[in-house]
């Protein structure tokens, strides 16, 4: 070997001697979706209003709670609840909300936004109200399962 060699050869593994040893990282578990707030909502129905019970699973900060109709469904009185408001751990929370179902089958939202653990989450719940019209099930398609058990939706095609 000629002197040239040599010197990359001692450069070499003078640099491989000094690197540093491999990190083994641990596993890292796949995220599914997206994180939402540690809040449990839950509905109990009237004829014309709903008790919305909120149960912290977390302890929270900054709560906003609001409610807002989808589908003709109508919320009497403010659509903000609570904002500001602050939760322990395992506290509940209990809202009465007058609504005005819509034709059909109508749905009542319920937001929770607050900072959980010093991070801003939200959690959104949807509940159906009445049973749907032949017009809205025409139009929502239909729900199949494939070989694999996975729900797909079938939607109606496009009129022309």
């Amino acid at each position: 070997m000629n002197r040239m060699t040599w010197v990359i050869l001692a450069s070499c593994l003078a640099l491989g001697a000094c690197a540093p040893a491999a990190k083994s990282n641990p596993p890292v578990e796949p995220v599914q979706g997206k994180r939402e707030a540690p809040v449990t909502v839950r509905t109990e129905w009237g004829e014309r209003s709903a008790r919305v019970t909120l149960r912290f699973n977390a302890p929270a900060s900054d709560v906003r709670v609001s409610v807002r109709g989808v589908d003709g469904l109508s919320v009497g009185g403010e659509p903000t609840l609570v904002e500001g408001a602050r939760f322990d751990t395992g506290a509940t929370a209990h809202f009465d909300v007058a609504y005005t179902p819509g034709e059909g089958r109508s749905h009542l939202v319920v937001a929770v936004v607050g900072s959980f653990q010093g991070t801003s989450l939200s959690r959104v719940a949807s509940f159906a109200v009445g049973s749907p019209t032949v017009e809205q099930q025409r139009r929502s398609g239909s729900v199949i399962t494939d070989s694999e058990g996975e729900r797909i939706k079938v939607m109606p095609g496009g009129e022309r």
